[in-house]
C-alpha cells in the first residue's frame, strides 16, 4: 500500500471589491499574502507544489518554490469555474438587471449556470480528471495544491461522498487549508479528510 498527503490552500484575499472573479485574474492583496503566509507556517513539508494559473495563486506557488527549494507545476484545470457575463460584476449589480436568475443560481448553482458561464458539470469533469491524474503520477509524495475554492468544494464532494446540491455547505475561507490523505493500493484509491480549516 502507497500513502499519498495532498494539502489544498485556497488563496488568500484578493485585490478589489467582492465581484464574482471565477476566472478573473486578480492580485493577492498584502492581507491575502500574509493569510497563505500565515497557513503554511511550519508546515513546508512537500515534494512538490501544484497550482492554478492564476495569479492569486501562482505567485505564492512561485515563492514556496523559490524560498523552500522544491518543484512547482502549474495545472490549469486547477483554476476556478468561469462566471461568464457575472466575471467582475457584484451581486448587487446583478440583482438590480436580473434578480430572478441569481435567485435561481444562489438556489441552485450546481444546476444554473451564470449567462455564458462555464457549466458545473464541465468544471467537475476537469477537476476531477485532474485529481486522479495527480493521485496517479503522484503516488507516495507529499504535495501542496495551490488552488480555488470552486475547485477544494469539489475534490472534497468527491472523498466525501457529498451530493452536488449540498456543495456549498462546506465553507472554504481565503487561506483555508485542508489535509487529506490517500491509501492507494491495487483495489483502488481510498481518501480520507484528516483537517479542514
Amino acid at each position: 500500500m502507497t500513502t499519498t498527503i495532498i494539502e489544498l490552500l485556497r488563496h488568500g484575499e484578493v485585490e478589489g471589491k467582492d465581484v464574482f472573479r471565477g476566472s478573473t485574474d486578480t492580485e493577492l492583496s498584502d492581507k491575502g499574502w500574509m493569510q497563505m503566509q500565515s497557513a503554511t507556517q511550519d508546515k513546508c513539508h512537500w515534494d512538490r507544489v501544484i497550482s492554478s494559473p492564476l495569479q492569486r495563486c501562482q505567485v505564492f506557488g512561485d515563492y514556496l518554490q523559490t524560498e523552500i527549494n522544491i518543484p512547482m507545476t502549474i495545472e490549469p484545470r486547477l483554476k476556478e469555474i468561469d462566471f461568464g457575463d457575472w466575471e467582475g460584476c457584484t451581486p448587487n449589480s446583478i440583482l438590480k438587471s436580473d434578480a430572478e436568475y441569481l435567485q435561481c443560481w444562489w438556489d441552485s448553482p450546481t444546476r444554473i449556470t451564470p449567462p455564458n458561464g462555464e457549466l458545473f458539470q464541465d468544471f467537475s469533469k476537469r477537476v476531477l480528471e485532474c485529481w486522479q491524474e495527480i493521485l496517479e503520477k503522484h503516488s507516495g509524495e507529499k504535495l501542496l495544491l495551490v488552488t480555488h475554492a470552486g475547485v477544494i468544494r469539489v475534490i472534497l464532494m468527491k472523498i466525501l461522498g457529498m451530493k452536488e446540491e449540498n456543495l456549498f455547505r462546506l465553507d472554504v475561507g481565503y487561506a483555508n487549508l485542508t489535509r487529506l490523505r490517500i491509501h492507494q493500493d491495487e483495489t483502488g484509491d481510498w481518501a480520507s479528510l484528516l483537517s479542514h480549516g
